[in-house]
């Protein structure tokens, strides 16, 4: 059942752990699709702006006039630098060059246009400012050079396109991107992947931190971190790189699967738990088991003694010899009473402690003197002091000795306490009886200087058929309920009762019970 359960629990560590990195690696993917998606919308949202922009100047002048050169972009380099005079002008343009050639000889499919070829011109040149055109001469310098260039197909985007990201690759990426327009793409994409958790972002030049990034960004931002390309180049270079990270991301990836990893973990412990009580079970009841055979065992040795020495006693009743001579004759008959009322008394505690464990209320109370109870119990064991040549010191210093309780129970109680510490004290008993009174409650302490018991031992003293073993044999006769039936009766009174005790030295019991 062990093993079973730790391969269960193993079992469920792994999937744990499995489910963890799987989703690990969803989230993972899905945000680098985002980052994707978003590089290339940042790029083609760019390219889109400048197109359509130009795209407004084409249809403004109507039908152009075919020409085979056509001076295109015209772009200045916004120097903020006033102590400088001088400016970068770029001049971009398209050769065209058609071959007259009817592409319906090739491929009837491509119609009757001429096979033509697109060719890109870029002139870079640096002027004085005050040779520059002013911003509205410059759109009309373009105007007047789209002549040749009617509504733009997608081969023709593409040249715009190549020759423009030449250009944008001069300027700074916080003019080419905004930090706002940056955050609502990403939350778009992360939205749509249902990545819900926070992020910061920040964009790289050749490793260096731009002004593009959020407010919390910092360079050595603790959590995942995840980056991909933007701004690339034609050849598929770029000094740009976009970089997200996520500072709760294996919070946000666990809550993921926390509500399944949750009810298995549940589910492990309550399997644990149901595990646990069945193995204590089962060792409790064999440990029972193994108390009620040395039980029997125990009983059926307390039995056989004077059941044989009745045997006998009868055997010499029943001799004629021994019928003539009165006085043996009595002696054999007090010897069967006596040994009749020792099994009789071994029966009624056993009977008594069943009875006391399925009444609610088995004993009657009344008011007795505890002083009283004491010297009862010392009666009936005053024999087996002389006849071991024990000794019994009393120091009654209780002023208030009256209590609710029964006389009968709470004097074989201390009968049971004072024959437990005759049997198991090694040589001549010593015991010493005191009482006194501590917040309203009246103490009993009986304290022998007997064998003493273990910490074990002290644990289960007072739990039914438990005795005391040396090995597996016995030291002293009994049935091991006499230290139950105390403590039953200690409960019954309302008091409590407390143990000491250490090996050679001795046990102690103290017993305290509510005064009137």
């Amino acid at each position: 059942m062990i093993v079973s359960l730790v391969a269960v629990i193993m079992v469920q560590a792994y999937w744990i752990n499995s489910a963890f990195e799987n989703k690990e690696e969803e989230f993972s993917l899905a945000v680098s699709q985002s980052l994707q998606s978003v590089s290339k919308k940042v790029q083609d949202l760019e390219i889109s702006n400048y197109i359509s922009a130009y795209q407004q100047l084409i249809d403004s002048i109507g039908t152009p006039d075919e020409s085979n050169f056509t001076d295109v972009f015209l772009f200045v380099d916004n120097d903020d630098d006033i102590t400088s005079n001088l400016t970068s002008f770029y001049a971009f343009g398209i050769l065209q060059e058609d071959y007259n050639i009817s592409l319906s000889d090739i491929n009837p499919e491509f119609g009757n246009d001429n096979l033509k070829d697109f060719k890109k011109v870029k002139t870079t040149t640096i002027l004085s400012k005050d040779k520059i055109f002013n911003r509205e001469n410059r759109v009309a310098t373009s105007i007047t050079k789209l002549k040749s260039v009617e509504r733009m197909s997608v081969f023709d985007q593409e040249i715009f396109r190549s020759a423009y990201l030449d250009y944008s690759s001069t300027i700074p990426v916080h003019k080419r991107i905004r930090t706002d327009e940056l955050r609502l793409l990403l939350e778009r994409e992360f939205r749509a992947r249902n990545i819900l958790t926070s992020y910061e972002f920040g964009i790289y030049n050749n490793g260096l931190a731009t002004k593009v990034k959020s407010n919390e960004y910092i360079e050595d931002q603790k959590g995942s971190r995840y980056e991909t390309p933007i701004f690339t180049q034609d050849n598929g270079q770029t000094p740009y790189k976009l970089v997200v990270t996520f500072p709760d991301r294996d919070e946000f990836v666990f809550s993921s699967i926390l509500s399944v990893a949750g009810l298995s973990i549940f589910l492990t412990l309550f399997i644990l738990i149901v595990s646990t009580t069945a193995i204590y079970q089962i060792i409790r009841q064999k440990n029972v088991s193994e108390m009620k055979s040395d039980f029997i065992n125990n009983m059926s040795h307390e039995f056989k003694t004077p059941i044989a020495t009745i045997n006998l006693a009868l055997d010499a009743i029943s001799n004629p010899k021994t019928q003539s001579k009165k006085t043996k004759l009595f002696n054999y008959l007090k010897m069967i009473r006596e040994e009749n009322q020792r099994m009789l008394s071994q029966v009624e505690n056993v009977l008594m402690i069943s009875r006391l464990e399925k009444s609610s209320s088995p004993i009657e109370l009344s008011e007795i003197d505890i002083h009283n109870a004491v010297q009862d119990a010392l009666r009936r064991v005053d024999l087996i002091i002389k006849n071991q040549k024990g000794s019994i010191y009393l120091q009654l210093d209780a002023m208030q000795t009256r209590f609710r309780g029964n006389l009968n129970h709470f004097t074989n109680l201390i009968v049971n306490l004072l024959d437990n510490a005759i049997k198991y004290s090694d040589g001549t008993p010593k015991i010493s009886i005191s009482t006194y009174g501590v917040d309203k409650m009246i103490n009993l302490k009986i304290k022998d200087q007997g064998i003493g018991m273990d910490v074990n031992t002290q644990k289960h003293i007072f739990e039914k058929f438990f005795r005391e073993q040396s090995g597996n044999i016995h030291n002293v006769k009994g049935h091991g309920l006499g230290l139950t039936y105390v403590k039953k009766i200690v409960e019954l009174h309302g008091g409590d009762i407390k143990l000491i005790s250490k090996i050679g030295e001795g046990t102690t019991f103290l017993i305290s019970v509510p005064i009137l």
